[in-house]
């Protein structure tokens, strides 16, 4: 071998090692570092130690611009694979916004009435779950009332979104028209339940002739300018490309149904994706929301301040609109083993005590 290309060869093989060396000692800093956000940052930490929780993500919303995008622990700590800003965590209840935002589509494109009934003969769902037995006041239940939590339905003897993982979606809703009381006359009581929320997934797919899924992305997610989320799988070898893997002490998080749960709780995402759908939904001027403000005024989306979390094993999170100048969403590969609100609550509180006391945001735009 000549000695010129042997020279060319030495000098290739050292840049490459020392543009190794700095990649791994980049690797130990946060991905996107900057010092306006060293108390946010310590925030997160302190979240993830306190509750053992591997990794995290977080994006920062100030005047509809992205300002901060970080990323901490492990996605994958079994294989030391850092976390990163592209991956993709399941954000269980989060969802329930993006489906909110789906119906209140329909309605603005005509297509339903929030106060159109759901099941028996006048309903928009009529008897494909089978007729809603006489004197049950099921067929007096309203797509607005599902979309408040107000069917009056409970979980009692149980949540049937998280029961019974094998039964098929249309066996599962078909029991619950047929065979579980109401506990309350619709309309008459508040009472928090995913089974509602999947009632409007097929609802969407009643009127759009397309899946749950399909609709979604086309008419929600795309003009939010997102392309990456999705509808998880169940099992940790079905998992997709740059999504987190799930740890929790006492549950198998991959013990869940998650693709029956796509209306309610189905979803995966990036905290930076979400933050782009925050925006397009928030009812300030300066980027086009997706839908007319006078359907974001329904339900808590037309409250100056609002948050919704995600929570089941294996996962939890917040998106929240904090006020007309800031947003945040931040999502976490772990909920705490004995507290699941916890963490979302404790972190709340804590990125606003810490924010308050930022002076100067930058003014560039991550998006």
């Amino acid at each position: 071998m000549n000695v010129k290309l042997l020279s060319i060869r030495l000098i290739v093989g050292l840049i490459s090692l020392i543009l190794f060396v700095n990649c791994q000692k980049d690797d130990d800093l946060p991905v996107n570092s900057n010092p306006i956000f060293e108390g946010l940052d310590s925030v997160v930490k302190n979240q993830m130690v306190t509750y053992n929780i591997p990794g995290a993500s977080i994006a920062v919303i100030r005047n509809e611009k992205l300002v901060y995008a970080n990323s901490f622990g492990y996605s994958n700590k079994i294989i030391n694979k850092k976390a990163a800003n592209h991956d993709l965590y399941r954000i269980a209840s989060i969802s329930k916004p993006i489906t909110a935002i789906a119906i209140l589509k329909l309605v603005e494109d005509g297509l339903l009435s929030l106060d159109q009934k759901v099941f028996g003969p006048d309903g928009v769902l009529g008897n494909d779950y089978g007729a809603p037995p006489a004197n049950s006041n099921k067929e007096l239940i309203t797509v607005r009332q599902l979309l408040n939590h107000e069917s009056g339905w409970e979980n009692s003897p149980n949540d049937p979104m998280f029961s019974d993982f094998n039964k098929p979606l249309d066996e599962l809703i078909t029991d619950m028209v047929l065979r579980r009381k109401l506990a309350n006359p619709p309309g008459s009581v508040y009472y928090y339940l995913n089974f509602g929320y999947s009632i409007l997934g097929r609802i969407i797919e009643k009127i759009t002739k397309v899946s749950y899924e399909a609709y979604v992305k086309s008419n929600i997610l795309e003009p939010c300018g997102i392309s990456k989320m999705k509808i998880g799988k169940n099992t940790l070898n079905d998992r997709f490309p740059n999504e987190v893997t799930y740890y929790q002490g006492n549950f198998n998080p991959y013990d869940l149904n998650i693709t029956r749960m796509d209306s309610p709780a189905g979803w995966i995402a990036s905290a930076t994706d979400l933050a782009r759908f925050i925006v397009k939904i928030d009812r300030n001027p300066s980027k086009p929301d997706i839908i007319s403000n006078s359907l974001l005024n329904n339900l808590y989306l037309g409250s100056s301040s609002w948050y919704h979390t995600g929570s089941m094993a294996g996962t939890s999170g917040i998106i929240s609109r904090h006020n007309d100048t800031l947003s945040f969403v931040v999502l976490f590969n772990k909920r705490a083993d004995h507290h699941p609100d916890i963490v979302e609550d404790k972190f709340r509180n804590a990125f606003y005590k810490e924010v308050i006391t930022i002076s100067k945001w930058p003014e560039h735009d991550l998006f």
